[in-house]
């Protein structure tokens, strides 16, 4: 029996036209997907033995009579044009008419993606829901698990939306020593007899092969004039590739490099691409050849490469897996403020942004853990490029999981790379929108305005908030208070005019509890803390004050004493742009550095001690999610 085409009739049922959802996917990114869900499939198939999975991409060019089936196939591609050519779909008839063209010319394009290491395709010749019949026959029905990537669901069209034909050969050698070959036409439905159409209608997918039960068979010669396969693992042949520019090969290096730079530096991947060879040895070199192709890989190399400037945090996930960020923040080095999220393959599935726009930072998140990968992929598209609590089963809970994550990281780098006064933050296209600002930027106050504007350089110097930082100000009042009542009228004391504001701290058995700066007379029975007004010695500006955003609600404060106080209270302003404030409720509390026993009471968060001449720096919640201009002014107790 001789190998040839076949395309199953639809049964009266459905008709398959141009606009077949699972290529569409792929539209316009076509390169990228073949490059991410082929190597993606190949390290899912890495034998148990091996460390390193090798993938190859060659482009052959052949006479276009040595394509398996080849007159047959331009017999299909004719009836399918004329059947779809007195329909109203211009994108079938434009598509099938180039298909012709190219099909009808003397020479194609075949570009063999090929793996080693592999397990190969079980089950070519049975009746199971994985391996070959996963790829050739299901559709939709993904049989990954754990950290792997849920193939062959969606991702398996890649190879087609690549072909003028959507035309693709598999091969492959498995772990049990089978050797299986087919060809899968993803065409449109034509008739097989133009004058019985809805009797004789095929469903657009064709098989090339074992043409009665559509099975693969042991070879085609034809694949092995290209390659012959001698190792376990799978070939695919993309026949009638779209590519016919030598640019292909420098594309697909940069689409490697993007979607598997972490999994080619930890020595899991190495890539071929016609005579270039991407390995970990190698990779350094390539990352600087295509860095200025490179979309974000290169910021997130320096984050691998840079080890003594680096920062790792690792945490472990609800018993899941663990959570593994690596971060760099350098304020010399133009960074793309964005975390890649990557699984334990190294496969990027996205990356993270909207953390700061502040703080020049790259970073990477490997999800490590069967668990916690299997968790999280639930929530993935079908182009495994985005994360969707509501896929998941349990999409209240997976929410609150993914802004766990989320905050975690914006914790991690805000407390790495707090915003100062002195950072120049670099805005694409200043230049030339400031232009006619600038004169008036000259003469506007710099007291008042506290910028100034650099528009040959295109940069904003800022010296008060960003999207994260909600303000650089905070005062230090100091107390001149000894615990007993003071009754002389004397800078620093309890005026007994009420004049003075103070800060009062009752004891005895009076059972007054009043939080807020007040005036008063002197009491025998209690405690009189009394700070002098702005300008006196022991009041002065906090120095170094920072207030970070790390969530909708939390902020992160952190500052300089002049000295270290044994106890006291501060307080969080909101600031209007009258200039007048007033204080916020605090919901909690938390010590970070330099403080112990924080504690929330309403409008004050009080402490037990504060050192000097150190960074302090503390959590805090409010009660609400608005924005603010915030300070924060801090009291010694006597």
């Amino acid at each position: 029996m001789s190998n040839r085409w076949n395309f199953p009739g639809n049964g009266n049922g459905q008709i398959r036209g141009f606009s077949d959802a699972g290529i569409e996917t792929y539209g316009g990114n076509e390169l990228q997907a073949l490059a991410r869900e082929t190597c993606q499939n190949s390290l899912d198939a890495i034998r148990d033995n091996e460390t390193e999975v090798r993938v190859e991409f060659e482009r052959h060019h052949i006479n276009a009579n040595e394509m398996p089936g080849h007159e047959d196939y331009g017999k299909i591609l004719k009836k399918c044009s004329l059947f779809w050519s007195e329909t109203q779909s211009e994108k079938a008839i434009a598509y099938l008419r180039n298909a012709l063209k190219a099909i009808n010319g003397n020479k194609l394009y075949v570009l063999r993606i090929s793996d080693y290491n592999t397990t190969g395709l079980l089950g070519p010749y049975d009746d199971r829901f994985d391996g070959w019949n996963a790829l050739t026959k299901i559709d939709g029905g993904a049989t990954k698990s754990g950290d792997k990537a849920g193939s062959f669901g969606i991702g398996k069209n890649a190879p087609f939306c690549n072909s003028y034909y959507r035309l693709v050969f598999y091969r492959t050698l498995n772990d049990e020593g089978e050797k299986a070959a087919q060809g899968i036409s993803r065409l449109l439905s034509f008739p097989e007899d133009s004058n019985n159409a809805m009797n004789s209608m095929t469903t657009g997918i064709g098989y090339f092969g074992d043409s009665i039960n559509n099975r693969p068979v042991v070879s085609i010669p034809s694949l092995d004039s290209l390659s012959v396969r001698e190792e376990k693992g799978t070939d695919v042949f993309v026949y009638g590739f779209s590519r016919i520019d030598n640019g292909w090969i420098d594309d697909m290096c940069v689409e490697i490099l993007e979607n598997f730079m972490m999994s080619i530096y930890n020595g899991k991947l190495s890539v071929k691409i016609q005579n270039f060879h991407l390995d970990s040895k190698a990779l350094g070199d390539y990352m600087e050849k295509y860095r200025s192709k490179l979309k974000q890989a290169y910021c997130f190399y320096l984050a691998l490469d840079r080890v003594n400037d680096v920062v790792e945090r690792v945490k472990d996930f609800h018993g899941l897996g663990t959570l593994k960020l690596r971060v760099l923040v350098d304020q010399n080095e133009k960074l793309n403020r964005k975390i890649m999220i990557t699984r334990t393959s190294g496969m990027k599935l996205f990356t993270l942004g909207n953390i700061s726009r502040s703080i020049s930072f790259s970073g990477i998140l490997e999800m490590r853990g069967e668990k916690l990968n299997e968790y999280f992929r639930e929530m993935e598209t079908p182009a495994h490029d985005k994360w969707l609590p509501s896929r998941h089963h349990n999409s209240v809970e997976a929410k609150e999981y993914f802004d766990e994550l989320k905050d975690w990281i914006r914790e991690i780098v805000l407390s790495l790379g707090e915003y100062t006064s002195d950072e120049e933050i670099e805005v694409e296209g200043l230049s030339g929108i400031l232009q006619n600002e600038s004169e008036l930027a000259r003469k506007q106050n710099e007291d008042d305005k506290k910028e100034t504007l650099n528009n040959n350089l295109g940069t904003v110097k800022v010296t008060s908030r960003s999207s994260q930082v909600k303000t650089a100000k905070g005062l230090f009042f100091g107390s001149d208070g000894d615990g007993k009542a003071k009754t002389t009228d004397v800078p620093g004391t309890i005026n007994p005019g009420g004049k003075e504001p103070t800060t009062r701290k009752l004891g005895g058995t009076r059972k007054r509890n009043k939080r807020d700066h007040h005036l008063g007379f002197p009491n025998p029975d209690g405690n009189d803390t009394v700070h002098k007004s702005m300008g006196g010695d022991r009041n002065c500006p906090l120095e170094n004050v920072r207030i970070v955003k790390i969530s909708n609600n939390s902020f992160r404060v952190s500052f300089s004493l002049p000295h270290s106080i044994l106890t006291g209270h501060a307080e969080i302003l909101a600031v209007g742009e009258n200039g007048k404030s007033s204080r916020l409720k605090i919901l909690t509390a938390d010590a970070l550095s330099g403080c112990m026993d924080i504690r929330a009471a309403n409008l004050r968060i009080n402490f037990s001690s504060l050192s000097g001449n150190e960074k302090v720096s503390f959590k805090y919640s409010l009660l609400d999610n608005k924005e603010y201009a915030m300070e924060v002014n801090v009291y010694e107790h006597n």
